[in-house]
């Protein structure tokens, strides 16, 4: 009985210390802190307007916001929960549009204004010359893009010049490229031009939204907001124009509608999300297993399932292997794989560069059989995943699940660049936060 009567007691005291920290130091400042300490390295290193001189003004309102988003968050008590929970959100949201927003849209005005090439990522002129080439009845994936803009970005490799490999193909699936028309119709006859980061901003904006909407527990939710939106790891590619955001876009609000038993959208989406970038293709065999489980193990309801996303892949990517197969495989497979004419390089941080570095491979072009570390290290890993997740099926150990399969494959490859270890690291952040708030709600 004194047993019982302690652990009683005890469970008290650890019950109220619980409330105490959540009320007052715990989650509610937690992103709050994030917000502040990440969002103004980004506004000392970019431009927040696109005017001459340096607005003095938006810092006053930025800092004004982020400093009385701290003390609301940090003494909630002199509010009402409503009024903290909508003033949270306005200042995030007031936060995001001044940091991201205005640093994005100053990035792409002020390209307009210089050159082409000004402050851009590669990826994203190609984009632009494949747009081109598609209204002009050429298949983005057979031409070359030489005497494009893309020509003119500076592209080196050990520190010395040379030519870009992209020249040769467009490696992103066709979603990538389609998705972004609507875009380039609206914004050329309205502002004059267009910018391949016009439909990236629409989709950070989208996947932020669903973030915020997916994480029952608000200060959870705008915690992943921020890490998603300013981590270090991520915010120089985004404001650059490379495609990771765009990807997560289709592929967290796919997962979100399968956590919510929304099968037909949900897996649209998903076939939507593999047209968008070749990162997204290994979510398969897990989405496909959380499917699975979710249907009660139901072998045909899972096939059924995988409908929408095949009739996405048909009506998306249909049209470009009619076209020419060879070319579209050639540039979105055996480009990245090692197994083309010009293929991408050894590069990164990955095995490949350990194996250059070590003297293993003399060539940095020349084919090398990276699948047989995938297959040794990598299928092992995909199986202890599979596992994990049939184990308890729940979205945070789908996300980590898919973070690690995704970087020892990743690692394991010809490259594993610094835009991808950010992409991982997004992956991780939301499925730490979403394992959080899981247990928690």
């Amino acid at each position: 009985m004194r047993r019982r009567v302690g652990s009683i007691c005890f469970s008290r005291v650890v019950n109220a210390g619980e409330f105490l920290y959540n009320e007052h130091m715990s989650v509610l400042a937690l992103d709050a802190l994030l917000l502040f300490v990440l969002s103004v390295p980004v506004v000392m290193r970019y431009r927040i307007l696109p005017i001459e001189g340096t607005p003095y003004w938006l810092f006053g309102i930025l800092f004004l916001i982020l400093i009385t988003n701290v003390l609301v968050s940090l003494y909630p008590g002199f509010f009402k929960k409503t009024i903290v929970l909508k003033a949270k959100l306005l200042f995030l949201m007031a936060t995001l549009a001044i940091v991201v927003g205005g640093t994005t849209v100053t990035a792409i005005v002020d390209r307009s204004r210089t050159a082409p090439v000004y402050n851009v990522h590669d990826i994203i002129l190609q984009q632009e010359a494949a747009m081109r080439y598609l209204l002009q009845g050429k298949n983005p994936y057979k031409e070359t893009y030489f005497g494009t803009f893309l020509e003119e970005w500076h592209y080196a490799e050990g520190g010395k010049d040379a030519v870009n490999p992209a020249l040769y193909h467009f490696v992103m699936p066709p979603w990538y490229l389609i998705f972004a028309f609507p875009f380039y119709f609206i914004s050329t006859p309205v502002v004059g031009f267009f910018d391949g980061r016009m439909p990236l901003l629409f989709a950070l904006t989208g996947l932020l939204f669903v973030i915020y909407r997916w994480l029952k527990d608000k200060n959870l939710a705008s915690a992943a907001v921020v890490l998603t939106a300013l981590s270090p790891a991520t915010i120089d590619y985004f404001i650059e124009g490379r495609s990771d955001m765009f990807a997560l876009f289709w592929l967290v609000w796919a997962l979100y509608l399968l956590d919510k038993r929304k099968f037909i959208i949900s897996s649209l989406l998903f076939g939507l999300a593999v047209l968008s970038k070749q990162t997204t293709w290994f979510m398969f065999p897990l989405y496909a297993v959380f499917g699975w489980l979710l249907l009660k193990r139901s072998i045909g309801k899972t096939i059924l399932l995988f409908i929408p996303a095949l009739m996405a892949l048909m009506i998306v990517a249909g049209p470009f292997l009619l076209w020419d197969a060879k070319a579209f495989i050639d540039s979105t497979v055996l480009y990245l794989s090692g197994n083309s004419v010009h293929s991408y390089p050894i590069s990164g941080y990955g095995l490949g560069m350990l194996l250059y570095e070590a003297g293993v491979i003399k060539d940095m072009h020349a084919h090398y059989p990276f699948i047989l570390w995938q297959i040794t290290l990598g299928l092992p890993v995909l199986g202890a995943v599979l596992w994990y997740l049939v184990k308890k099926p729940v979205m945070s150990r789908l996300l980590v699940g898919y973070g690690v399969v995704l970087l020892v494959f990743w690692y394991m490859s010809r490259y594993l660049n610094n835009s991808h270890v950010g992409f991982i690291s997004s992956i991780f952040a939301l499925g730490v936060l979403k394992d959080w708030d899981e247990k928690t709600t």
